[in-house]
C-alpha cells in the first residue's frame, strides 16, 4: 500500500466493511456448523439453564438448540449434538465454526477437533459478523420468544420452552437462501407435517385417561400450550402447578389465553376491551 499516513490512521482508521452476502460454503448437510451461546437469562427454568446453545447446519439451515446450566455445559452439549446430527444425516461433521469465546476454546474442546478431524475454525475477537449465520439465527429466536410471549401474557420463565418452539417452527419455514425449501425438507428428504400447529401459550383442554379419573371426575384438565414433543403430542403446563405434561388428546382454543394472576382464562377479544 502506497502512502501510509500513521497519523491518518492512528486518528481515523475505520473497520474492513463486510460483504453483504457471504457465499455458502457447504456442498452437503453437515460440511459447515456454525454456533453460538445465547444468556444468561435473568429467569431460572425449573432445571435451573440459564442459557442456550444452538447448532446451524448451513447447507440445510437445520437448527439444534439446547438449554445449559453453564458455558462449562457447552463441550458436552456439542458431543451429543455431533452424534445425534451424524447418525441422522449419516455425514460426518467436516467445518465447525464458532466465535472466541472460551466456552469453545478448551484444551478438551481442541483435542476433541484434533481426534475426530474437525476443522476448527474461530473468528476474530470483536467481529461477530463472520459468526453471522448464528448470531442472526440466534436473534431471530429471541424476536420469536418475546412476541410469542407478549402475545398470551405468558410469564418470563418460559423462556426455554418458547425458545425451543421458536425452533421447532423455524425449521418448518422457508428462507430467502432455501427457495421454496424448509430446513426439514432437507434434512429429512421429505416435507414436514404442519397441520398441526397452533398458537404458542393458548389454552386447552387434555383429555384424562379413564384409569387417571373416577366415574364422575372431569374427563377433561386446562391447560397451557407451550411446546410440541418428538411423537407428535403437544407439551402442555398444568397453569396451578407448572408442571409439564405430554399429551396427545388436545383441544386447543386459539383465542384464549391463561390470565396468572386471577387463575382463569381470558379471551383476547375481552382483554382487548
Amino acid at each position: 500500500m502506497d502512502n501510509v499516513c500513521e497519523g491518518c490512521l492512528v486518528g481515523k482508521q475505520s473497520r474492513t466493511p463486510f460483504k453483504s452476502h457471504m457465499h455458502m460454503r457447504a456442498k452437503d448437510v453437515l460440511h459447515v456448523v456454525y454456533s453460538d451461546v445465547c444468556g444468561p437469562f435473568e429467569v431460572l427454568l425449573v432445571g435451573q439453564n440459564r442459557y442456550f446453545v444452538s447448532f446451524i447446519d448451513e447447507y440445510s439451515r437445520m437448527i439444534w438448540l439446547y438449554l445449559i446450566k453453564a458455558k462449562s455445559d457447552v463441550f458436552s452439549v456439542f458431543k451429543r449434538f455431533k452424534v445425534f446430527a451424524e447418525k441422522q444425516s449419516g455425514r460426518r461433521l467436516k467445518i465447525f465454526q464458532k466465535d472466541g469465546g472460551g466456552e469453545y476454546t478448551s484444551n478438551e474442546f481442541e483435542t476433541f477437533f484434533t481426534e475426530s478431524g474437525i476443522q476448527h475454525e474461530v473468528t476474530a475477537p470483536y467481529t461477530s459478523q463472520h459468526n453471522g449465520l448464528a448470531e442472526r439465527r440466534n436473534r431471530t429466536i429471541l424476536d420469536m420468544a418475546r412476541s410469542m410471549l407478549k402475545e398470551k401474557r405468558l410469564p418470563h420463565e418460559f423462556w426455554g420452552e418458547v425458545v425451543s418452539t421458536a425452533v421447532y417452527v423455524l425449521n418448518k419455514c422457508p428462507t430467502k437462501k432455501l427457495g421454496n425449501r424448509v430446513p426439514e425438507e432437507i434434512w429429512f428428504d421429505r416435507k414436514p407435517a404442519v397441520n398441526h400447529l397452533r398458537v404458542f401459550g393458548s389454552v386447552c383442554y387434555a383429555h384424562v385417561p379413564d384409569a387417571r379419573r373416577r366415574k364422575l371426575e372431569d374427563k377433561s384438565k386446562v391447560m397451557v400450550l407451550v411446546g410440541y414433543h418428538p411423537t407428535g403430542a403437544y407439551r402442555l403446563c398444568n397453569p396451578v402447578t407448572k408442571e409439564i405434561c405430554i399429551n396427545r388428546d388436545v383441544v386447543v382454543n386459539e383465542e384464549e389465553f391463561w390470565d396468572w394472576r386471577t387463575q382463569t382464562a381470558v379471551e383476547i377479544k375481552e382483554y382487548m376491551w
